[in-house]
């Protein structure tokens, strides 16, 4: 039985890989941000602002506060400032406001991380060093609901689950004359948000795509939007017991078992081509995050912590 356990752990990383890697090559086959955008069926920008736990407005800077970086110790807390291993944001989007409550994510990579530079010819450099941007934690008064993984080292990005839909957000790059000519950069850092469901399958056939701002001031477009789909019904807790269809009664569940699962990431020579290289570490550990903080869903029967213990970057196509 612990073996099955084991495996049947495993194969729920690799699926979660698997679809990972499937949205990356999706916004790898694109040549800018500008042009994923565009091969949305919709999506929206908004301007997130740092709050207090009640709400209230403190500043437009998202930001990670601290631009140096530390090396790795075993408690990433202890050298954090106390004020930022708690944040607060406000943003709004597709009608909806959403007050972030989050917490800084210390076991995302392990004492020993390393990262690695591969060119051509071999190993090029290597250093330990990280920084305390990676957040998880729910929408405020919504902590059963909803799951939140963000990382805040340049702007906002990662994922807001509510029971409803899911939202990605990331930093708006290149902005537009036109939209740069009817926006105060005085009033916060542009944010690109949209939906899961607005990223079309590779059954579908590009078409008119819909683009409308969360935000007043900007300018929009307008098009026929695609039907969404019905959301699926909620997961029972874990140890409960729920009705089947039929009459009977699903058997209760054990109690769950914590797991540590340790990962190395390669990130290869288009990946760091697309997202620059000097954004591509922020970017890998942003993304883990997101698979870190989804793992931790005490749906899944057992809670599974990923923690990141070396990074690999290809700069060039290896030999062999």
């Amino acid at each position: 039985m612990e073996i099955l356990r084991k495996t049947l752990t495993c194969i729920l990383i690799l699926s979660l890989v698997v679809v990972m890697a499937s949205s990356e090559f999706q916004r790898l086959s694109h040549n800018s941000q500008v042009e994923y955008l565009s091969y949305l069926q919709h999506y929206q920008l908004t301007v997130p602002m740092q709050v207090d736990e009640n709400g209230d407005f403190l500043s437009y800077t998202v930001k990670h506060h601290r631009p140096g970086r530390r090396r790795r110790t075993a408690d990433p807390t202890s050298t954090a400032d106390p004020a930022q291993t708690r944040v607060f944001y406000r943003l709004s989007a597709y009608g909806k406001h959403f007050h972030l409550n989050l917490t800084l994510n210390p076991q995302l990579v392990s004492k020993h991380f390393t990262v690695e530079y591969w060119g051509r010819e071999g190993l090029e450099w290597r250093h330990d060093m990280v920084e305390n941007c990676h957040y998880v934690g729910y929408l405020q008064d919504q902590y059963s609901s909803t799951r939140v993984a963000l990382s805040n080292c340049k702007g906002l990005h990662g994922v807001i689950t509510t029971e409803e839909e899911q939202y990605l957000i990331e930093p708006l790059k290149n902005i537009s004359s036109t939209t740069s000519s009817q926006w105060d950069q005085g009033e916060g850092q542009q944010h690109v948000i949209y939906k899961k469901s607005s990223i079309p399958s590779s059954r579908q056939q590009p078409g008119q795509h819909e683009f409308s701002c969360g935000i007043s001031g900007c300018p929009c477009q307008h098009s026929t939007p695609s039907p969404t789909s019905p959301s699926s019904s909620p997961t029972p807790a874990p140890g409960s017991n729920s009705t089947l269809p039929g009459g009977g009664h699903r058997r209760r569940r054990s109690l769950s078992t914590e797991r540590f699962v340790e990962t190395l990431v390669v990130a290869d020579k288009m990946m760091v081509g697309y997202h620059g290289r000097k954004d591509i570490e922020h970017y890998i550990l942003s993304v883990m995050n997101i698979v870190a903080k989804l793992y931790r869903d005490a749906s899944l029967g057992n809670v599974v912590n990923i923690i990141v213990t070396r990074l690999i970057v290809l700069t060039e196509d290896q030999v062999g």
